[in-house]
């Protein structure tokens, strides 16, 4: 369902962009590169938020973007062990941004000889080297609110999590969601897998037909797949009696209305451009950094159209912050 074409012609406007000699039209002062995961844009969730993170900048700084989006994940991986010694740096070195948690092991790998460059990981968290500057997501609290708030809007609530693949990035989203059904007077079943790998991420055919599945026996469905939740969510929507689901990462209550209650979002956006920000007057904070929902760097965007007007009360969030303290990976 990805426009593979487009993508074809962009990731070439973009090499060129960043490899061809300067005509003088546009002088950047610094080079900045992107790696994103292998099932490249057109998710509508986690890769498509990152590269918006990094569009919003560019207005404001001066500098010459290249995305990179390899063909799997290992190719990813060799591309990360490229890293010292890339050229895009415009005389000096570049700023990376590397986007999830798999390539921690990559990053690592490296054992901090990023060449002249500076690293910023997203969504995972890797060791303290010199020059790197790592971004972890806590996503157990704004989970715990979401399957709280929408098991409450169904009495004896029936809810399943439907992952991507069974990834460990993902167990503070399943245990917050868990937590919050059961607080909230709910079940919860245990996960279901679109695949045994990252191709579970942007496989929405197969996610379709395996959310239709478990419908008839769940009400609320947290749809923890990226790019596949759009064939979770198109299934709850053409399922004949009301079923809901839960988005991740991006605001995804407009593919489905009436069965989106909301989205477990994080705000990369935010991070990508501070960094940004900062490497354009000469500075980079490295070390490894935790985002939560006490410091509001994630949190749980209701879905309007179902909520209405109704709030996020200030209990609750303080209830999901203190779990989230409590619980550890």
């Amino acid at each position: 369902m990805k426009p593979k074409i487009f993508l074809y012609f962009f990731l070439l406007m973009v090499v060129v962009g960043c490899n061809k000699e300067d005509s003088g039209v546009f002088n950047p002062s610094f080079g900045v590169y992107v790696l994103l995961p292998a099932e490249g844009l057109g998710d509508r969730s986690f890769v498509d938020v990152v590269y918006e993170g990094v569009e919003t900048a560019v207005p404001d700084f001066n500098f010459r973007v290249e995305y990179v989006i390899p063909e799997t994940l290992e190719k990813g991986e060799e591309w990360i062990k490229g890293i010292p010694n890339l050229k895009c740096g415009l005389g000096k070195g570049a700023l990376v941004i590397i986007a999830g948690s798999q390539f921690v092991e990559a990053v690592n790998g490296l054992d901090g000889n990023f060449g002249p460059h500076k690293v910023l990981l997203l969504a995972g968290s890797a060791a303290e080297k010199e020059g790197l500057a790592s971004i972890d997501y806590r996503t157990y609290g704004a989970s715990y609110i979401g399957g709280y708030m929408s098991a409450k809007l169904i009495p004896g609530c029936r809810a399943v999590a439907i992952a991507g693949f069974d990834a460990s990035f993902l167990t503070g989203y399943q245990a917050g969601f868990a937590q919050g059904v059961v607080d909230a007077g709910g079940t919860v079943k245990p996960p279901a897998f679109v695949s045994s790998g990252f191709e579970g991420f942007e496989m929405p055919d197969s996610a379709y037909n395996l959310t239709t599945n478990l419908l008839p026996s769940a009400d609320l469905i947290f749809a923890m797949s990226a790019g596949s939740n759009l064939g979770i969510i198109n299934a709850a929507r053409n399922y004949p009696s009301q079923r809901y689901v839960i988005g991740i990462d991006a605001d995804q209550s407009w593919m489905g209305l009436t069965v989106v209650t909301g989205s477990v979002i994080k705000l990369f956006g935010s991070d990508i451009y501070d960094y940004i920000e900062q490497f354009s007057k000469g500075k980079f904070a490295k070390g490894s950094f935790v985002r939560t929902l006490e410091d509001q760097r994630i949190a749980f965007l209701l879905n309007k159209y179902i909520f209405g007007e109704t709030k996020i009360s200030e209990t609750l969030i303080k209830t999901a912050i203190e779990k989230e303290n409590n619980y550890t990976e």
